[in-house]
């Protein structure tokens, strides 16, 4: 096995690194995006929200979690999911804003919290070496938290559909726009428009429309023919202005207008059409398969959506003109596309990710973020329709590691049958499941996965990692068990955990590679290495959570030292 140096380095990918810095510029031209060496876009990340107050007031506050709330603690949870998010080898982060958190009425800055976590949050993702996509104008309401937003923001206070046509709010929305990029970043002395890792730049998340009947309110008399021609006009209008207005202030990274979800175009035809006339670069749409089975509210209505086969819902989605389909028309063959959100909803099986990943590039999408990724602060308490962390949920981090080699068009393996996915590729075997068979032309260098395949048998629930080290060693991590203890597809606010990490559970670990031979397992404890097998052929030892090293040699420590209670 070859020497690997940096787990992260084998994570980014190569065309998404110049020779001179850790981004590239990106650009739009004929309807795809490419990096500035003339290689085609290709990201896979997460959305990433510690700097939302709805963040933690629907996950932390009403848990009893990071309360009282302190800046340092919020900062020190965003430095772990950050850890945990490059393990899952994500490429770019996904923030969408609340005003609210941060502004005013008229759309003007004010200095809280939230705005501080978001700088913060900015910072550290150019530090890291992830790409940013950006959306501007959301708003998540929620009566919790310490730190609230303020009720008289301009996006708090309007309707949605009146954010694209009322003139006060669209006048606040670009007064807001142009200050954060024009603000300078306390925590790397940048303004915001001038961070390298901004990827591309979206307006609004989930914007919305008037119907006909709203229009008629403002309009009595007016036919649905003068309706749809000023809802043509009216989007195409509002989102060349958004552009106009980014390029104003120098911006080149292409704008990306959100168009929601399966099926939103069956009642805004007009508006897609005039998004389709419009200047924009791109569209983004999202995917939840399993989220239209819920009666409404669905976090009122919740149902365990594991067991169910959703790979015919996303045919679905593809062939049907009226759901996503509408992606491959001749009207939208001018815009690269963007996966803004994606989720198993009540599901925490692995197979359906690399799916869904198979299906964006199939309609050549080109980024791709997962709602929401978990954060270390609270993920134990974590239940409702989206439950996603590298700890809590390993089947389901493995299958999107999985998923994000089908993104990057790598055959995988995956079904409903078995619940799983698995894919090999450049020697890197993972697997979320039953899928670790197959049939490899080149040797196994990596290995990550959950449960048992032919090459490990484990019957701890955790992830585990295997890499090559120095001196033909293999490095090994095993993540805690989990089990859900509480209904994962449950929003439960009792402050009780929804899932369990055992530390202290221990199972027997075997390893089956060609040419092992003799070798000696280390376990680490503190700085120390402790020997607690020597095996030869078949490495088999009793292993739980934490680090070990297989080396090839027998490590030689100094006799006396031992005798004095040093060494391993």
């Amino acid at each position: 096995m070859k020497t690997i140096c940096c787990l992260l380095l084998m994570c980014l990918s190569l065309s998404s690194v110049s020779a001179d810095g850790l981004f590239q510029k990106i650009i739009a031209k004929d309807g795809t995006l490419y990096f500035q060496d003339g290689t085609e876009v290709n990201l896979w990340g997460v959305n990433f929200q510690p700097m939302l107050s709805f963040e933690h007031a629907s996950r932390m506050h009403n848990q009893g979690v990071l309360m009282p709330l302190k800046v340092q603690d919020l900062k020190a949870t965003t430095d772990e999911s950050f850890d945990e998010i490059q393990r899952l080898c994500a490429e770019l982060i996904r923030i969408h804003l609340m005003p609210g958190d941060f502004s005013d009425e008229a759309g003007n800055l004010s200095e809280t919290i939230w705005l501080d976590i978001f700088d913060y949050t900015m910072a550290q993702a150019q530090n890291r070496g992830l790409y940013i996509y950006l959306t501007f104008l959301n708003h998540l309401d929620h009566d919790g938290t310490q730190f609230p937003y303020d009720r008289n923001s301009f996006a708090a206070a309007n309707p949605r559909e009146e954010w694209m046509v009322d003139s006060a709010v669209i006048a606040a929305t670009k007064n807001n726009i142009r200050q954060l990029l024009n603000r300078r970043n306390p925590y790397n002395g940048l303004l915001y428009k001038n961070h390298d890792a901004l990827a591309v730049l979206e307006p609004v998340n989930e914007p919305a429309y008037y119907w006909f009947e709203k229009w008629l309110e403002k309009n009595e008399g007016g036919t649905r023919e003068q309706f749809e021609q000023w809802s043509y006009g009216n989007t195409k209008s509002y989102l060349n202005d958004m552009v106009e207005l980014f390029r104003d202030e120098g911006m080149a990274q292409p704008v990306v207008w959100n168009c929601g979800w399966a099926r939103l175009i069956q009642k805004n035809r007009a508006a897609f059409r005039g998004i389709a006339d419009s200047n924009v670069d791109a569209v983004s749409f999202c995917l939840y398969p399993g989220q239209s089975d819920l009666k409404t509210p669905f976090w009122e209505n919740p149902e365990e959506l594991s067991n169910r086969n959703y790979l015919p819902y996303i045919q679905q989605c593809s062939e049907n003109e009226d759901w996503l389909g509408w992606l491959r028309s001749d009207a939208f063959k001018g815009k690269a596309k963007l996966v803004y959100e994606f989720e198993t909803f009540c599901n925490q099986s692995g197979y359906l990710y690399p799916a869904m990943a198979k299906f964006y590039r199939s309609v050549g999408a080109q980024i791709a973020a997962q709602w929401t990724y978990g954060l270390t602060a609270y993920a134990e308490y974590l239940g409702g329709s989206h439950v996603f962390n590298l700890k809590t949920t390993p089947k389901k981090a493995a299958s999107f590691m999985v998923a994000k080699q089908q993104f990057k068009d790598i055959q995988t393996s995956y079904s409903f049958e078995s619940r799983s996915s698995s894919v090999f590729n450049d020697g890197k075997l993972i697997y979320s499941g039953k899928n670790g068979a197959g049939t490899f032309l080149s040797p196994i260098e990596q290995i990550i996965g959950v449960g048992n395949s032919p090459f490990v048998t484990y019957a701890g629930t955790g992830l585990y990692f295997i890499k090559p080290v120095e001196n033909g060693a293999l490095h090994l991590e095993i993540m805690p068990d989990t089990e859900f203890i509480r209904p994962h597809w449950k929003e439960l606010h009792t402050g009780d955990p929804v899932v369990e990490l055992d530390l202290s559970a221990s199972h027997e670990f075997e390893l089956k590679l060609p040419d092992l031979g003799k070798r000696w397992v280390y376990r680490k404890e503190g700085y120390r290495w402790k020997l607690v097998a020597e095996t030869d052929g078949t490495i088999r030892f009793k292993a739980g959570p934490g680090e070990y090293l297989i080396e090839k040699q027998k490590l030689i420590i100094d006799r006396k030292l031992l005798e004095e209670g040093w060494g391993n």
